[in-house]
Parts: C-alpha cells; sequence; structure tokens
C-alpha cells in the first residue's frame, strides 16, 4: 500500500513522514508533494491507496486535487487536514467521498487510529474490487468454465464422491446442486459424401467453427423449451459426434417425452438446413447431477447398437436391450442378381431386408454387421470367379471410410453396398472389354519399363489374378507378358544405343537389367548382336 502526503508546508509533510510509523501499518511506499501539480504527476506515475492532503494550499486546494482524482477513476481513501473549521469544506468532502476531516494541530496518536481505519477501509475495498473481477471473469468464461466442469466430470465420475463434487462445485461457483436434474443429448453428424464412387468430400473440412454454429443451433431450438443448455461438447475428434448437457428448470415440473422428442427433432431440421448434414439425435433418461456419467456412458453404447435411418431421434432409455440374433437372407437370390448384372433389384432386396428387421424391432449393430459380411463376401467371391482381386480392387481412402461408417446406420450401409456393387460391375465391364485391359497393361509396362515388373505388380494395377493376366495377355497379344517385357525393354535399349554415347552398362541400368551379363545375352538372344556389336554396325 502507498501512501501521498499533499501539503504546502514542509514541515508538516516532514513531520507526518518521520513521527508515523508506516512500516507497522504495512504501508510500503511514502511520495510526498507540496502543490495539486507535483500530486498529479505523481497520480499519473505511481499507485496510490491513501492521500492526505492540506485542504487550503496557494496553488489549489486539496478539494480541487479530490475532484480531479474522482475524475480520473482512481480508487483513492483521502484523509483532509485543515487549519479551518469550514462548514463548506466539510460538506465538499463529504460530497467526494474523503474518509475522514481532521483538523490542525496534529494530534499523532489520534491520526495513527485514523490511518489505520483508513488502511481497513482501502483492504475492504480491494476486496470487494477483486471478488467484482472474479464475477466479471465468470460471468465472461462461464460457458469455458461450464464446458471445463462437465469435461472432467464425466471423465472422472468414478473417482468421485458427492462431497467431492460439491467441493469442486463451490470452487468454481457453479450454482448447481445434487437434487439439479439434467437430460444428455447426443448428436451424431454424418459429414461426408461420396461422389462419382471414387471421391470422399467432408463437409466440414475448413469449418473452424461447427461446435459454436452446432451449439446456437440447439440453443435457438430450446430457447423456449423447460430446459436450458449448459454445455456443448465436442466427444470425437472428427467432428461427428457431440454432448449437449440441459438443465431443468422446474424440477417439480414433469417434462413430456413427446415434447423432447418433438424439439430434437426440430433441431435436426435446423442442422439439414443450415449446415447441410445429416444427423441423428439420441434422448438420454432425465438424471439427478451424481447419475448423469452413468447415463451418458450407458447412452453412448446403447447409441453405437440403435441401428435406423439417418435424421432419426431415438429415445435412449437406460434398460438391456434384448438380443437380436442374426438370420441370413436368401444369398442365393442375391448372388442369382449379380450374375445377370441387375443392380437395382439387388439393391432394393439388400434395402427390403433391413428395413423388414427394422420393422420387426429385430435390427441391431450386431445383425447389421453380420449381414454387411455376407453381402461383401457374397460380392468378393463373385468377382473371385471373374479373376478379379476384390481385396486390391475395394483396396484405399474410399473403402475404408465406407466401410468404417456403414455400421452408423441404414443409409451408410447402403451407401457402401452400392459402392461395392457398382465399382463390381463397372469393373467387370471393363475387364470384358477385351482392349482396355490390354491397353492398360501396355501403358504401365511403356511408362515403368524400367523397373521390376512381374505378373503379381500388374494384378495389382488392373486387380485381376497373375495367372489370368498371362493367359489373357497373351490369348490378346499372342505374346507372352515375359517376352513382350524382355522387346520392349530391347527396343529402347537399341535406340539409345544408337543415339547416345552412354556406356552399355548404364544403358543396361535404364532399361530394367541391373545385371550387365544377363542384358547382353537376353540382347544377343533378340538381336543376333551384342550391345556392342550393335552399337558398331549401327554407327558403321
Amino acid at each position: 500500500m502507498n501512501v501521498l502526503i499533499v501539503d504546502d508546508d514542509r514541515f508538516v509533510v516532514s513531520a507526518l513522514e518521520q513521527k508515523i510509523d508506516w512500516t507497522s501499518s504495512g504501508i510500503q511506499q511514502i511520495y510526498s508533494a507540496y502543490n495539486i501539480r507535483q500530486a498529479k504527476k505523481i497520480f499519473d506515475k505511481n499507485k496510490v491507496h491513501i492521500l492526505i492532503s492540506d485542504i487550503e494550499m496557494p496553488q489549489g486546494s486539496g478539494l480541487e486535487l479530490l475532484a480531479w482524482i474522482r475524475s480520473e477513476g482512481f480508487n483513492v481513501q483521502a484523509i483532509y487536514l485543515t487549519n479551518f473549521a469550514d462548514f463548506n469544506y466539510a460538506q465538499k468532502a463529504i460530497e467526494l467521498q474523503s474518509f475522514e476531516y481532521y483538523l490542525k494541530p496534529i494530534e499523532f496518536d489520534k491520526l495513527e487510529l485514523i490511518i489505520k481505519k483508513t488502511i481497513n477501509k482501502v483492504k475492504q475495498s480491494q476486496v470487494n474490487e477483486d471478488a467484482v473481477k472474479v464475477g466479471h471473469y465468470w460471468q465472461q468464461n462461464k460457458e469455458e468454465i461450464l464446458d471445463h466442469f462437465w469435461h472432467t466430470y464425466l471423465k472422472n465420475n468414478d473417482s468421485i464422491s458427492n462431497e467431492e463434487l460439491q467441493a469442486q462445485l463451490k470452487i468454481k461457483q457453479i450454482d448447481y446442486s445434487l437434487h439439479d436434474y439434467f437430460v444428455p443429448l447426443l448428436l451424431d453428424l454424418f459429414p461426408y459424401t461420396l461422389v462419382d464412387n471414387s471421391e470422399i468430400i467432408s463437409l466440414f473440412d475448413k469449418e473452424n467453427n461447427l461446435q459454436n454454429r452446432l451449439k446456437s443451433v440447439i440453443a435457438e431450438t430450446f430457447k423456449d423449451a423447460s430446459f436450458r443448455l449448459d454445455s456443448f461438447l465436442e466427444i470425437s475428434k472428427n467432428k461427428e459426434e457431440y454432448l449437449a448437457i440441459f438443465k431443468l428448470l422446474d424440477c417439480t415440473s414433469e417434462v413430456s417425452s413427446k415434447d423432447l422428442h418433438s424439439s430434437c427433432n426440430q433441431i435436426i431440421a435446423a442442422i439439414n438446413n443450415q449446415l447441410n448434414c445429416d444427423v441423428q439425435c439420441g434422448i438420454g433418461a432425465i438424471s439427478p447431477l451424481d447419475k448423469i456419467p452413468t447415463t451418458v456412458k450407458d447412452i453412448q453404447v446403447l447409441s453405437k447398437e440403435t441401428v435406423d435411418f439417418r435424421n432419426k431421434t431415438f429415445l435412449l432409455e437406460t434398460n438391456i436391450k434384448d438380443v437380436k440374433k442374426y438370420v441370413e437372407p436368401n444369398l442365393q437370390l442375391f448372388e442369382h442378381y449379380l450374375e445377370t448384372e441387375n443392380k437395382l433389384s439387388f439393391i432394393n432386396k439388400c434395402y427390403q431386408y433391413l428395413t423388414n428387421l427394422l420393422d420387426k424391432n429385430a435390427l441391431n449393430h450386431s445383425v447389421l454387421c453380420s449381414f454387411r459380411l455376407d453381402i461383401t463376401q457374397l460380392i468378393y467371391a463373385h468377382l473371385k470367379k471373374k479373376e478379379i482381386l476384390a481385396n486390391k480392387l475395394f483396396q484405399g481412402k474410399t473403402g475404408d471410410l465406407l466401410l468404417a461408417q456403414s455400421s452408423r446406420s441404414i443409409d451408410d450401409l447402403m451407401i457402401y453396398i452400392s459402392y461395392l456393387v457398382d465399382v463390381s460391375l463397372d469393373y467387370m465391364a471393363f475387364t470384358n472389354s477385351q482392349k482396355s485391359v490390354v491397353n492398360t497393361i501396355y501403358d504401365y509396362i511403356d511408362q515403368n519399363y524400367q523397373e521390376n515388373i512381374t505378373r503379381t505388380s500388374l494384378a495389382k494395377i488392373v486387380y485381376l489374378s497373375p495367372d489370368y493376366i498371362a493367359r489373357y495377355f497373351k490369348k490378346e497379344t499372342g505374346i507372352s507378358l515375359v517376352n513382350y517385357i524382355i522387346k520392349k525393354r530391347v527396343d529402347i535399349a537399341k535406340d539409345l544405343l544408337n543415339n547416345t554415347d552412354l556406356p552399355v552398362h548404364i544403358i543396361s541400368d535404364k532399361v530394367g537389367y541391373g545385371n550387365y551379363s544377363y542384358f547382353t545375352k537376353l540382347f544377343k538372344k533378340e538381336t543376333n548382336y551384342t550391345p556392342v556389336d550393335y552399337r558398331k554396325l549401327s554407327n558403321s
């Protein structure tokens, strides 16, 4: 704490500096000034907590100084020392919120008591100021404080007692009690779309404000409800899963699940329209504060098990669901549709099977995955009959992402199945066009003749089995794959021998033969000349 003494009488200033026990009172720094101008300079450069000032001074009164202090917003406690018992002075000092008005001559023991009271006043003022700052901070960061509380509470609930929970609420100044009730709401977003069966486009790659936009949509939808949105958390790293925590405003009123369902449908419609994204909503059971973490864990599990279409709302009760058994469909009929390349009937049959299970309440995550496995194996087996390597055909980011997403909803599984069927039929049509496969092999060899080309490496390019490629290529071209590769490399080597001065061993490397002797042997077999003799003959 710092003190400023202002008096035109230097003797008074010196006496106050020396005869008051400032140190024991907690005063750190004592400033002195002999007129208002000097005092103002001290205020501009230093923090002053207590002002002790004369009133009557030649270059301006102490009352004018205090008026300036108040106008500048300095929080200072003022003590006036004066020789004049003037009522107007006293009245003005009171208006300017001075702490004390003391008549000279000075009795230092009495003045020291006044200073101690002033110091206590400053301390109380500082406490109040700090409280106001904390209050402003809490209001400004209320959302972040609540979000941090819920993140921590939901993560560490197993190790926290009700007493510890109440202590945390008190420390964070969160107005919750164990008797408050909340509703958790899970939002599952589907932020991707498939383009031309080849490219996955993420809807939110460049969306940096997605969480706030979603929160705004939800808060707007529930603004007239009996719930208040207290926290909105992202609980996955891929912008797909979010958790909203609603506080029940009146614990005595009954909440209709129909109203909750209706509000969630409004949220779905708003997200569809404003973000152009599909979503599912899962409503958890209304639970007291100490039960919410368990409720959230339960509905996360149940949400994964619940399978339906996108843009649906579920009331996720925290009870154990009946185990559903998978009943295999008529796979022979599906196989017939593939054999006849009847894509529409194949897709419609898959859709019909899934919706029938849904209508019978016989569809869950396990059943859906079993059906997906049967359909995938059926398609892979069909491709194998055509000598097509399905595992290579569907390898890559697109297939991997669609597979990962396919168990989230009926829509997603149908997208994945349609992708498998479309790519399969398109590639079967490609292989049936004989020139297409041969030209692909030609192009690959022409561009990669210097690499180690084998039937296996070519199989990866055209997604056909190595043996089939070898038979197919010879049938269509009249030359084996091996001989075509040798011929291509020898032709390139002949051109390099004719038109460059490169050493023969360098040319051997450039056409894919690291073994110079082997290259020479093959070259002579094809041309009846060694590379050296061929160059001499060409240059003669």
